[in-house]
């Protein structure tokens, strides 16, 4: 058994901390900056505070601890989560909309979510689980596992464990001269041949070939890059990069951290978080001349504003209470009396949904559920019901009483559609599951009604205005600068055009409708989309440019004013209830919210027409109602009619 004395201890807790805290600040200007600022810090940002989600959800993580002890499930802190942080950018929005919809981990940070997945949400909160478990990184596993499950995938996941990891070690460590040996002993517990682990492996070894920093950084882009600033890969291995080019120096390697650019915020506060374990908090106030600034906290919680001091004190207590619970935890000696934090209670029941598929609810489809049920506690049979929501129904029979012993499980089968007299296709579909005195539930998204109308089709010119169908047109094809006639011709026999401002049925304002005219292109056809990204290339059988209308009501429970979030990787026009909101003409990355639009939405149904210009093999779309406050929080209670 490892053994640290308390007066280390808290040393590292709080130098861990006041790290965080302080790179946290001095990244947070450049955030989303994708250039080199290769400059001196600002010194008087240094000693100021800043709200950082990347502590803010760590406040609520050891909060939780202090109420229910260390037996607390993903389930747990997505509730925490859901309830307590009034923010919602990125991957915590798509996290809040499924578990509004009772979508829980680690599903929630899957589904629907395909642009954060691997995002840095999760590795940024990785130091509270390495300071309650000093020397003990196996026991951080269990909690980054069901922490990065919230909202993030498994690399992204796997990124938070090795942080944990790096950070538990450093804690037994002689210093920063083992931040290589360190760093080697983390990547180990992370699969090999994965993305994240080839980003943080390739970073290391262009350090040791004595590469400078700004080629190190553009070797990181070059391989790992992505657009989004926050992502993964790319963030992580620049936080490997200002650890190692900063030699240990606390300034240098905020600083470097800062002039990557990129996720400034999360690479300084995680840089600095794992020196600050390294050289503890006397050092960091000493030697260094830093500042106890204070928290900042932007989440709703009970902790007061203290002194980073006073919080890390309360990790101590938090983490004295555990190591006396867990087999394989290190020992701290010379302890100061504290109240132990409570121990946990185990409910009687667990109920976890497995989905065959994802977890939608669309008409004429039917979702398969594996409800498995686990007695924890109690023998002897007991009544079961499963009731649910309005406009769903469960269709085949399952056991409506169970007797079952402690440490047994049962699984049960549902297969779940709309209800027959279902008019509207609600967005949050959640099933009561009641056993006994115990009750859960789990649930279903709703999908959207699209009616298309289409493919309108195009060439390159129109020769029917000019040439007979009996003559030779060869001569008539127009020939766009820079082809050869030869090129014009084959790409008028092969190919294509979309033309978003090419009118194929009536667009003056007030366009409620598609009026079928009896040609087949207008023609109504039913589609259903499950998830807020889809590729008209998969929803629809012709193949080649062309151009669609997509049309759907969606219900809103009031007058609400709401910020569309549009994404688009083809030319788009949009209207909402006859008038036209926006469109572009460009073909772009997809980011879902690539556009904005604040759009007044009235009580009841509002019409919406999605006019798409597919030009290539692919067209994305993504249509997202977010609020308008500018928290990035997205609507879960916009539902549409069927």
């Amino acid at each position: 058994m490892r053994k640290i004395s308390y007066e280390s201890y808290y040393d590292k807790v709080y130098g861990c901390f006041l790290g965080k805290c302080i790179g946290g600040t001095a990244g947070g200007p450049g955030e989303g900056r994708k250039e080199l600022l290769d400059a001196p810090l600002n010194e008087e940002l240094l000693h100021s505070a800043l709200p950082n989600d990347d502590l803010d959800i760590q406040i609520l993580w050891l909060e939780l601890l202090e109420k229910q002890g260390e037996k607390i499930t993903a389930r747990d802190l997505a509730r925490e989560f859901f309830h307590k942080v009034p923010y919602g950018p990125g991957e915590y929005g798509y996290f809040m909309k499924n578990y509004a919809c009772g979508i829980y981990p680690p599903l929630s940070g899957k589904f629907n979510n395909r642009y954060y997945k691997n995002g840095m949400g999760c590795p940024i909160r990785g130091e509270i689980w390495a300071c309650l478990f000093p020397g003990a990184y196996e026991l951080t596993k269990a909690y980054a596992e069901m922490d990065g499950s919230l909202d993030h995938e498994r690399d992204s996941i796997d990124a938070e464990y090795f942080i944990t990891t790096l950070e538990s070690e450093a804690f037994f460590a002689k210093g920063y001269e083992d931040i290589l040996t360190l760093i080697e002993f983390a990547l180990d517990k992370i699969p090999a041949g994965t993305k994240i682990h080839s980003a943080l492996t390739d970073s290391v070894r262009w350090y040791l070939e004595g590469r400078d920093w700004k080629n190190t950084r553009g070797m990181i882009l070059r391989k790992y890059g992505h657009a989004d600033c926050t992502n993964l890969y790319q963030n992580m291995a620049l936080t490997i990069l200002a650890l190692l080019y900063g030699k240990g120096d606390f300034r240098e390697t905020v600083r470097l951290g800062l002039a990557v650019g990129y996720d400034t915020d999360c690479i300084c506060a995680t840089a600095a978080s794992v020196l600050g374990i390294f050289r503890g908090a006397a050092a960091i106030l000493g030697e260094d001349g830093m500042t106890d600034t204070g928290l900042v906290i932007g989440v709703k919680s009970d902790r007061r504003e203290q002194s980073i001091a006073d919080f890390s004190r309360d990790v101590c207590v938090a983490g004295m209470s555990l190591m006396t619970r867990f087999e394989g935890a290190s020992e701290i000696y010379g302890c100061p009396e504290f109240t132990p934090i409570p121990t946990s209670l185990t409910p009687e029941y667990t109920v976890i949904a497995d989905y065959e598929g994802d977890p939608l609810l669309i008409p004429e489809k039917i979702t398969s559920v594996n409800l498995k049920i686990t007695r924890n506690s109690g023998l002897g049979k007991e009544p079961l019901s499963i009731t649910a929501p309005e406009g769903a129904a469960i269709v085949n029979s399952y056991e409506r009483e169970l007797d079952m012993a402690a440490g047994e499980s049962r699984t049960l089968r549902l297969e779940i559609t709309t209800s027959p007299d279902a008019t509207v296709l609600r967005k949050s579909n959640i099933f009561e599951v009641k056993i006994g005195g115990y009750t859960d539930d789990f649930g279903l998204m709703g999908g959207i009604v699209w009616h298309r109308y289409g493919p309108f089709l195009m060439n390159n010119c129109d020769l029917y205005k000019t040439v007979a169908p009996h003559l030779p047109y060869s001569e008539y094809v127009e020939v766009p600068e820079g082809l050869t006639k030869y090129d014009a011709l084959r790409d008028f026999h092969l190919n294509g055009f979309a033309d978003i401002n090419r009118e194929f049925v009536p667009e003056a304002e007030p366009f409620l409708e598609v009026n079928p005219d009896g040609s087949a292109e207008c023609e109504e056809e039913i589609l259903y989309t499950g998830e807020d990204l889809f590729d008209l290339a998969d929803i629809q059988r012709y193949e080649g440019p062309h151009t669609d209308y997509l049309v759907t009501t969606l219900i809103c429970p009031e007058d609400r004013r709401v910020e569309i979030a549009l994404g688009h990787t083809s030319p788009y026009k949009l209207w909402i209830n006859g008038k036209l909101i926006g469109g572009d003409e460009r073909s772009t990355w997809w980011t879902c919210e690539n556009r904005h639009y604040l759009v007044d939405l009235k009580e009841g149904e509002n019409t919406v027409i999605l006019k798409c210009a597919q030009q290539s093999h692919s067209a994305r779309y993504s249509i997202i109602p977010k609020h308008e406050s500018g928290t990035w929080l997205q609507h879960y209670d916009i539902d549409c009619k069927i």
